[in-house]
């Protein structure tokens, strides 16, 4: 590694904390709420999601501590999930969600076709709210999780995991209403 020039450790030791993001993995297997998926610091980057998560699935993501700052998972499924699963952050940390995630409508390849007006909602969940789990359910207008959802939790504190990214509703419906109540629980893994 090259000396830092002047002025570039001022930030706590940022150069000695950096954080691989470039990873791949792939969740093929469904499982439920006791077979659910621990993602780990070494697991940062890419996860997809091609197994229809069966219902109460978990996806676990690691306690956020000053080592893992600047860690990162952008999520996408591509499975069909069985009914409601979550993403989780351990109840164990003090982390909590930060963000604002958006949820839209959509058909898929499978036959179920988008509803003829547009309809698209914002959900803000602030560090005040501390909420630990991120609610899915790919056909219900209340939380969404279809194929295509994208979503990116970004380590930005040792307290604060960002999450932000696009939630999909498969369902012939124009009514969508997500809620920060409701999208967002204070009880993790």
């Amino acid at each position: 590694m090259a000396i830092p020039q002047y002025g570039m450790e001022s930030h706590g030791n940022v150069l000695n904390n950096l954080v691989n993001n470039d990873g791949f993995k792939e969740i093929t297997v469904a499982t439920a709420a006791d077979d659910s998926h621990t993602l780990s610091a070494s697991d940062g980057g890419v996860v997809l999601i091609s197994a229809a998560l069966g219902s109460g699935a978990v996806i676990k993501l690691p306690e956020c501590t000053a080592d893992n700052i600047g860690l990162c998972f952008n999520i996408i499924y591509t499975g069909t999930m069985a009914a409601a699963s979550k993403i989780q952050l351990p109840d164990s940390g003090s982390a909590v969600f930060a963000g604002v995630i958006t949820q839209n409508r959509c058909g898929n390849g499978a036959g179920v076709a988008d509803a003829a007006a547009v309809n698209r909602t914002t959900v803000v969940t602030t560090v005040a709210q501390a909420e630990k789990s991120l609610e899915l359910d790919e056909n219900d207008v209340t939380f969404g999780g279809a194929i295509g959802t994208n979503l990116w939790f970004r380590y930005v504190d040792p307290k604060v995991v960002l999450v932000t990214g696009d939630v999909l509703v498969n369902v012939a419906s124009t009514a969508l209403d997500a809620l920060q109540a409701t999208s967002f629980t204070g009880t993790g893994y």
